[in-house]
């Protein structure tokens, strides 16, 4: 396993399929693509930090829908910038309308998600599995994926207690992802699990 950004075996690819929707659509029926972090230069271009490694799909999105009411805009041109991706969309045609947008959520509608290996996985299909140690201990559920500068980690939360531990998404520990049996296997550094049922006990 490896960072967001690399196509290596079992990378993640960080999406969502989450939030409120308009229209009376389901929540589940739309996918997070990245945030709007900020504008570029004067005439309106946004900068935004993706969701996902793929490398193309900013470009190839005739519409892209903002915030939680999934205002659609039509993408006249996108392209990367270092780490994030320069978006212009119509309308938006200076440096204020920009930066009025900074904070808000790009979504598409789910049905458009690029596939993915079978190596691979999106966020949404993660959050909610089982953790079980490779012993058969039960573990928690997989309550979010924070990305960091090197590995995601996985948030595992126990639900009894609602003690959260962090687990590095590496091969060494992270021993198999079975969507179909909605399970995380995993050999955890020792301790690890028992430290945190401890500390929730003193709690």
């Amino acid at each position: 396993m490896s960072t967001p950004r690399s196509r290596s075996r079992n990378s993640l690819i960080r999406g969502g399929k989450n939030g409120n929707s308009a229209g009376g659509d389901e929540a589940e029926d739309w996918a997070a693509i990245g945030d709007i972090v900020g504008a570029f230069g004067l005439r309106g271009e946004l900068k935004v930090e993706p969701f996902s490694d793929v490398p193309d799909r900013f470009s190839r999105l005739e519409t892209i829908y903002i915030g939680e009411k999934h205002a659609p805009y039509h993408v006249l041109r996108a392209h990367t910038h270092k780490r994030q991706v320069l978006l212009q969309l119509e309308g938006v045609t200076d440096r204020t309308s920009a930066e009025g947008l900074r904070g808000r959520r790009l979504w598409i509608p789910a049905a458009e998600l690029a596939s993915l290996p079978a190596d691979q996985f999106y966020l949404h299909d993660l959050l909610g599995l089982r953790v079980q140690h490779i012993n058969g201990q039960r573990l928690g559920t997989v309550a979010d994926v924070i990305a960091t500068g090197a590995n995601d980690l996985f948030v595992i939360r126990d639900t009894p207690t609602g003690a959260e531990v962090l687990l590095p998404v590496v091969k060494a520990f992270v021993k198999a992802i079975d969507l179909a049996g909605g399970v995380v296997l995993v050999d955890p550094i020792p301790g690890l699990f028992d430290e945190q049922a401890e500390e929730a006990r003193e709690e």
